[in-house]
């Protein structure tokens, strides 16, 4: 029993009342109940009143709605700057959004989780990870780095809800020029509709914009 002598901090990340709920009876099952689980409604929130304090794992859990997709990289990112030792973990809604998110990253993970998990897994996950090594975390996709300073200006007008012409309008280009890339980023990201490339537009909102519009 000595291993579990030493209780183990975790903070969630989540705006969803249901996700909290979920996550305090996995928990709550979890080794006798060694973690102590605190919940933040959002990454300013945890920031503001946590400032340095040390955790063993701080799990974002990116919900449906945009704001929550927009905060995940700024919030990751800092936390790495402020925490390097503590464990980040990526609670995504399903399978889909978690491989086309994690990628997109700013900061390797320690391991992408579930919902749409089963109770069995999810425990399983959090327990491997808590045996992780600091160094042993998820290899950082590329696909965020693949991106031309055009694609990602497009992305960035995208995400503000401008129309195809409104973008080509905005950047000095013709209509089926926007198109193109549009398709060259669907290509590079694996997605087939406008709605996920404002899902990428979301997470890369962390990025400073590139200075120049070129290919």
């Amino acid at each position: 029993m000595e291993q579990y002598a030493k209780s183990r901090r975790v903070a969630v990340i989540d705006s969803c009342g249901m996700t909290t709920l979920g996550l305090q009876h996995l928990f709550s099952a979890l080794e006798g109940g060694i973690y102590k689980l605190r919940f933040f409604s959002s990454g300013q929130v945890w920031f503001s009143q946590c400032g340095h304090q040390s955790y063993d794992i701080v799990i974002y859990s990116v919900a449906g709605g945009r704001y929550s997709r927009q905060q995940s990289g700024y919030f990751l990112s800092r936390l790495a700057a402020a925490l390097p030792e503590t464990k980040r973990v990526l609670l995504a809604e399903n399978e889909r959004q978690a491989s086309f998110i994690q990628p997109l990253l700013p900061v390797a993970l320690h391991a992408v989780l579930c919902q749409s998990s089963s109770m069995e897994q999810l425990g399983a996950q959090i327990h491997s990870v808590m045996k992780q090594e600091h160094r042993q975390t998820l290899v950082q996709g590329t696909n965020a780095h693949g991106l031309s300073p055009t694609e990602r200006r497009i992305l960035h007008y995208m995400g503000r809800g401008y129309s195809t012409p409104e973008i080509a309008a905005q950047m000095g280009r013709n209509i089926k020029t926007i198109r193109a890339h549009k398709f060259n980023v669907m290509s590079k990201l694996g997605v087939k509709s406008d709605a996920w490339l404002i899902c990428a537009a979301d997470v890369l909102d962390y990025l400073p914009l590139p200075l120049t519009n070129g290919a």
